[in-house]
């Protein structure tokens, strides 16, 4: 169920109090693992005995024995990793990752063995068992969660606490101890089905802890989501949405599903010569196609029959365009293609991203489709397929408008009104007329698309050079931290060679053709930098110094220029050497010492002259023309809740990836190149795509259907989502994610069969 709270009971502004109150109670979830784990192993080792003493098969009494005594021995090693597991799991929550973790992805199905196939139905199985335990205490938990984060909404299936998660983590320990096979799938199916009531119970101490904390559930609203069905059950069981799908799918398994990626389908002989297998039968017109029922093992005909004859009665519509094609089809392969094509349209069409003019275009190229997958089951197989290609060309790049009255939307869909209709009068069968649909879906958008290829071309230029300087820059940095003579010098001077002056080397050094050692002189420099603001110097020096300081000051003037560095952070450091030389030359004689000036300057002013130079991993700098071509959002860009930010100097941030200091950093899959977000900038709330992403993911580039560039270091993008100022829309296409969920379908149905 979704759960949503009032935005009056949780103001933005307390965001951060509320997000350490459920990091804490991440972090209690997972200390709980150890002793839900204890209990697990106590409970299945006591039951592996008992079952072995009743057993009167020596062999199954034997495997059950050793299986009880392994899971004792094993014991420490279980509580020590499972806490562990489940902890890296709920970190990506922390993080921010609400990436869908599919069950199954249709793409993987084809090089999947029966073991991994029956590690995935019986991975399924065991959720779906825990699930309907589990129930009632998740959705008191889940509604604490969502308090405790002050969001307005989080679906149940997005709870970082949901079984799935306990489940996933208990096989990942499982499949890490070094048992038999055998010894293996005994502790998994006796730990299943204990893990029901122990989850529940930790969940209701969890829900204790967080109201002890003051975390109070009141004014929470819910709605249904899809919940897994029980073992038994037909997906989509529970809700009318999964009612309405369960006859496109009740007998869609994942071997079949397999056997039609693999092209496996051996000895395949005309369907209709059995009256019970024809699809021209009006009694079952609307049914998975009756040659796919024919594959079915003989001990699960009545069982299709009888599913069969209650769709009947349900008196359910038989769609004329699909008993068209199913009459034409010829052998088993291609009644289940057709099947495949009607249950991914049917998920790409009510996939609610979509806006609905994309959702009906899609609907109706299905003709199209079905006839292609009629002679064509590569389309299935190759992500490359013109057709596949052109699902994503028509869905994804629609995520960039949200609404039908935006700007430019409708220069986008009128030409795939007419691909379509192009695709729908041909006679031509395969993936030539698809192919051309998608070169004239270019030519009608060519202008603008070569239009924004261009600009971000050149964006991505800027950045990368910026992230290559950006990465030289913190190993020189590093050596520099590493001398003496930089680690007594003043704190200023240490900040500016290891801030500003190692991104000056840097630059120096990659522009460089030469093969000089030291081109431009900058690094030699350093040595002459620091003589210079000594504490204490001889008459003689100071006379050296007086002639030298001016060309000190120029050399450092000269060098920040190659880095576009700006112009009154150069003339305040200038300033600062300025006064550092005036008054070691006032001084009188060696014996006196002047003031320290960094006794003067406060670490946020450090901070706002050179950026965080104590910040683990360095710090990133764009100069103000890479910065315009790439519209490269500063750390100081305005974002509330502002206790997240700290004030730097604009164009310095932290890049390194997991160098996030108390900030949640984004997780490695955090954000991938094709993702749709919405960004919150100074003209408001934008949809975004992420168009580009460094070598390192350092670096990150998004585009808007306008053409607008903004670019931002992976640790303000973390900052931002974790402030809710960037939002993931879409973290997979609309086209893969329909596929998986045809998968995650056929992997259900899988649960009751043997494969």
């Amino acid at each position: 169920m979704a759960i949503a709270v009032p935005p009056s009971h949780h103001p933005q502004s307390q965001v951060p109090q509320y997000q350490a109150l459920y990091r804490a109670a991440m972090k209690e979830a997972a200390a709980q693992g150890r002793s839900l784990m204890q209990r697990l192993v106590a409970h299945v080792s006591d039951t592996l005995a008992k079952a072995a003493s009743l057993d009167f098969d020596e062999i199954e009494r034997k495997v059950l024995l050793e299986a009880s005594r392994s899971l004792i021995k094993n014991e420490p090693d279980f509580l020590e990793a499972f806490p562990q597991a489940l902890l890296a799991e709920f970190a990506q929550a922390i993080a921010g990752d609400t990436r869908k973790a599919a069950t199954l992805s249709f793409d993987s199905l084809e090089l999947m063995g029966e073991e991994q196939m029956q590690e995935s139905v019986d991975q399924m199985r065991m959720q779906q068992i825990v699930s309907s335990q589990v129930e009632i205490e998740l959705a008191e938990l889940n509604t604490l969660l969502c308090a405790a984060q002050g969001l307005k909404t989080m679906p149940a299936e997005r709870s970082p606490l949901r079984p799935q998660v306990y489940v996933r983590s208990l096989r990942s320990v499982v499949a890490q101890r070094s048992v038999t096979a055998a010894v293996r799938s005994r502790w998994l199916k006796h730990m299943g089905d204990a893990l029901g009531p122990e989850l529940a119970r930790a969940y209701k101490e969890l829900s204790v802890e967080l109201r002890m904390q003051g975390v109070e559930p009141a004014g929470f609203n819910t709605a249904p989501s899809r919940d897994l069905p029980a073992p038994g059950a037909p997906a989509g069981a529970g809700s009318k949405s999964g009612q309405a799908a369960v006859h496109a799918s009740t007998l869609l398994n994942l071997k079949e599903l397999k056997q039609l990626l693999s092209g496996d389908f051996e000895a395949e002989r005309p369907v209709g010569d059995d009256a019970a297998d024809s699809p021209r039968q009006t009694d079952f017109g609307n049914t998975v196609p009756a040659a796919f029922e024919a594959l079915q093992e003989m001990k699960q005909v009545g069982q299709v029959m009888d599913k069969l004859k209650q769709r009947q009665s349900m008196g359910e519509p038989v769609d004329p365009l699909q008993a068209q094609f199913r009459a034409q089809a010829t052998s088993h392969a291609q009644s289940l293609s057709l099947e495949v094509v009607n249950l991914m349209v049917e998920k790409v069409a009510n996939d609610s991203r979509l806006l609905a003019p994309v959702q009906q275009i899609v609907k109706e190229l299905e003709p199209a489709l079905l006839r292609l997958a009629m002679n064509d089951p590569r389309f299935f197989s190759d992500r490359k397929h013109p057709a596949r290609q052109l699902l994503d060309q028509m869905t994804q790049p629609s995520l960039a408008w949200e609404s039908v009255e935006a700007p430019g939307f409708a220069a986008f869909i009128e030409p795939l009104h007419q691909a379509v209709e192009v695709l729908l009068s041909t006679r031509m069968e395969g993936a030539a007329p698809f192919d051309y649909a998608l070169k004239t879906l270019e030519d009608a958008w060519g202008e603008a698309q070569q239009r924004d290829r261009h600009q971000r071309e050149k964006a991505v230029r800027a950045l990368l050079k910026a992230e290559q300087r950006n990465l030289l820059a913190e190993r020189i940095a590093k050596e520099m931290r590493e001398r003496g003579d930089v680690q007594s010098a003043p704190r200023e001077v240490m900040a500016f060679i290891t801030g500003p002056w190692a991104q000056v080397l840097a630059q120096a050094r990659l522009g460089d053709d030469t093969g000089a050692s030291d081109p431009g002189g900058y690094a030699a420099f350093v040595a002459d930098l620091l003589w210079s603001v000594q504490p204490r110097m001889s008459d003689a020096n100071q006379t050296r110094l007086a002639k030298f300081a001016p060309l000190i000051e120029g050399k450092v003037r000269t060098g920040l220029a190659t880095i576009d560095y700006p112009l009154p952070a150069t003339q305040r450091f200038v300033d600062f050497l300025t006064q550092s030389h005036a008054q070691t030359m006032r001084a009188e004689g060696a014996q006196e010492r002047p003031a320290a000036l960094s006794t003067t300057m406060t670490r946020e002013e450090l901070e706002a002259m050179f950026g965080d130079d104590n910040a683990e991993g360095g710090n990133a700098w764009l100069g103000h023309t890479e910065a315009q071509q790439s519209g490269f959002v500063d750390t100081n860009h305005s974002i509330t809740p502002k206790p997240l930010f700290q004030q730097t100097q604009p164009g310095f941030s932290d890049t390194k990836p997991g160098a996030a200091g108390k900030v949640a950093d984004l997780p490695d899959a955090g954000l991938q190149q094709g993702d749709w977000v919405e960004l919150m900038m100074e003209d408001g709330w934008g949809r975004y795509q992420v168009t580009w992403a460094s070598p390192h993911r350092t670096l990150f580039m998004f585009s808007s259907a306008a053409g607008k560039q903004h670019s931002m270091t992976r640790r303000l993008a973390g900052k931002m989502l974790k402030a809710d100022q960037l939002r993931l829309v879409s973290g997979q296409t609309v086209v893969d994610l329909a596929f998986d969920e045809v998968a995650d379908e056929a992997l259900r149905n899988s649960v009751d069969l043997k494969l």
